[in-house]
């Protein structure tokens, strides 16, 4: 198996026990779900590679239990595949009808999304979309994915802050369960392509919450959802 990527070991105690508190677990176990995240991300494995837990966790320093509670998460983003003989394995790349699909459901419920959440704005509320917008034009687009990382969480942020604003927490589950979908439209990538394109996009949405139009706003997000479509799939 590949080297983790740099920064990413972590160590137990000194006295080399991995007896953690409940707190110290679970930051354990976020570590390693960070470690693993960037290994997948930036093709420190090849897609459909086998992750062998216990190399994983010999790697880390941790014992097996973080590294399949990591594992178990990532599986639920689509990163990671299970099957009951061969284990966790990398998922493959999005294929392009995954991608079309990925999209489309996406149209489905994100300009409704917008509707929604422009009919509720208030000034408070544009004023944070607007924020979410300059952080996303501020964050570095590269190189590899620990340079991109935070333009990710950014432009994802924009889209949840969206959902947020529908007032329905069951929307914004919704949405969370594409994030790690999303991700994996970035990990054959060193720097993000389009990063200009989707400011511009988001601007878009967020005059149409000025203006109070959810109209407008539902009809710029999906623009900007068939752009992404446009611009992801290959060729």
């Amino acid at each position: 198996m590949d080297t983790l990527p740099p920064g990413a070991a972590l160590r137990p105690r000194e006295n080399g026990a991995q007896e953690w508190t409940a707190g110290e677990h679970r930051g354990v176990t976020d570590s390693v779900h960070d470690a693993l995240l960037e290994l997948l991300m930036s093709r420190g494995v090849e897609p459909g590679a086998a992750l062998r837990t216990q190399n994983l966790a010999d790697r880390l320093g941790v014992s097996a239990t973080p590294v399949r509670e990591a594992l178990a998460r990532l599986e639920g983003t689509g990163l990671v595949v299970r099957s009951a003989r061969r284990g966790y394995r990398a998922a493959p790349l999005l294929s392009e009808r995954e991608l079309a699909q990925l999209v489309d459901v996406r149209l489905l419920v994100e300009p409704g999304n917008a509707e929604r959440a422009c009919a509720r704005a208030d000034e408070e509320f544009v004023r944070r979309l607007h924020l979410a917008v300059e952080r996303q034009r501020r964050a570095p687009t590269g190189p590899g994915y620990s340079g991109f990382k935070d333009y990710l969480e950014a432009d994802w942020g924009f889209h949840e802050l969206v959902a947020e604003g529908t007032g329905n927490p069951f929307i914004v589950r919704t949405l969370d369960s594409f994030r790690g979908f999303v991700q994996r439209l970035h990990q054959v990538e060193q720097h993000v392509p389009d990063s200009a394109e989707s400011v511009a996009e988001h601007e878009a949405i967020v005059r149409a919450f000025e203006e109070r139009d959810p109209a407008a706003a539902s009809a710029a997000m999906r623009v900007h959802l068939e752009r992404v479509l446009s611009r992801a799939a290959p060729g």
